[in-house]
């Protein structure tokens, strides 16, 4: 199983549909994610619920990740943990309609919600299964520039669908390396 924290959205009830709810439970999910140390991953956990309305979706999780996405809480990343996957689906049109994305655990599968534009979503999936990559080992894994591979990596890192590391470089300088959240089959 993934390590982490996780606020289960149940606290607030069954049925989830108004904005109100919706920014009580979005200052919880906060909280939870400025107690976080560096590099912690908090799962924001659907079981239990009948109804996540996008009402609730969008003011609870879509704000808070347009938050992240805009540099608040810097090293701090938001999962979704769900056994149904039709309780993602509103949540995954908010997040698109933002231009947002999010990882989200269904049973043992792990899915991007949200808009993910393709070349992302190749990329991220060859971080996800070898675990880590660089620019230069992305670029030669999708055979383009290393600069393009770094700009990939970057929006990915932006988007909190991946964690960048600093290193040193043996010959010198910085790189980065960016670290999944999650490996492509759940587990991490």
């Amino acid at each position: 199983m993934v390590e982490g924290k996780a606020v289960q959205l149940n606290r607030f009830g069954r049925r989830l549909g108004t904005r109100e709810e919706g920014a009580r439970a979005r200052e919880v999910i906060r909280q939870a994610l400025q107690a976080l140390p560096p590099g912690g991953r908090l799962f924001v956990d659907l079981s239990g619920l009948e109804v996540l309305s996008g009402s609730f979706a969008d003011e609870a999780l879509a704000s808070l990740l347009a938050e992240l996405r805009d540099g608040a809480l810097p090293d701090r990343y938001l999962l979704i943990r769900a056994d149904d996957g039709e309780l993602v689906e509103d949540l995954s049109q908010r997040l698109a309609q933002r231009g947002l994305a999010a990882l989200a655990l269904l049973g043992e599968a792990v899915q991007v919600i949200g808009r993910l534009p393709p070349y992302l979503a190749e990329a991220l999936e060859l971080v996800m299964t070898r675990g880590e990559m660089t620019s230069p080992e992305l670029a030669q894994a999708l055979s383009i520039s290393v600069k393009n591979a770094s700009v990939r990596l970057g929006e990915l890192a932006k988007l909190r669908l991946v964690r960048t590391v600093q290193e040193t470089r043996p010959v010198g300088g910085v790189q980065y390396r960016a670290v999944s959240l999650v490996s492509s089959k759940g587990t991490s």
